[in-house]
């Protein structure tokens, strides 16, 4: 008898230690959100799934969710294919999670993600300054061979010239 009542006064007062961990309101509507997010992404609306997930970064952080939208967002912005202004845009997500979510899962392919971002725009630049080199380059050849034409022609009055002053020599 002993044995239980200590059993139970045990049992209640290990009862009175325990809480219940209550949910931010903020965290609970955002993981409802992503959910959303990822059976619209799902469905192939991601022009909604973009949407929800903007809502979700613009409101407070909250980790595990709010560094996942900014992930997925980011992956949505490439998608669009607007060169610099995707890469603009989803470089600031990325950045955004790796500042405020450095111990995130998602920050090693944020990380991934973001340096193959920044080497594709540096790639962007060198090719507009290529084109600018082969631009220039055609404009340059083009006047070269004008020039190598008239030098010919002259050449040949020059052959001319000199052929005639061998028959008057004669």
């Amino acid at each position: 008898m002993k044995k239980r009542i200590i059993c139970i006064a045990i049992i209640i007062g290990l009862s009175g230690c325990a809480t219940i961990r209550k949910e931010d309101p903020n965290a609970h509507e955002q993981r409802q959100k992503l959910v959303l997010a990822k059976m619209l992404l799902q469905s192939n609306r991601t022009e909604a799934a973009k949407k929800t997930l903007t809502e979700i970064t613009a409101k407070p952080a909250v980790a595990g969710i709010t560094d996942e939208a900014l992930f997925r967002l980011a992956l949505l912005d490439l998608e669009a294919g607007q060169q610099k202004i995707a890469t603009d845009k989803a470089g600031k997500a990325l950045d955004t999670l790796l500042g405020k979510f450095r111990s995130s899962n998602w920050s090693a392919h944020a990380t991934t993600l973001k340096g193959l971002i920044d080497a594709y725009d540096i790639t962007l630049q060198e090719k507009a300054e290529l084109d600018k080199i082969i631009k220039n380059l055609k404009s340059s050849n083009a006047s070269l061979t004008k020039e190598n034409a008239d030098l010919r022609q002259d050449l040949e009055k020059i052959k001319k010239l000199d052929l005639e002053l061998e028959r008057k020599k004669k």
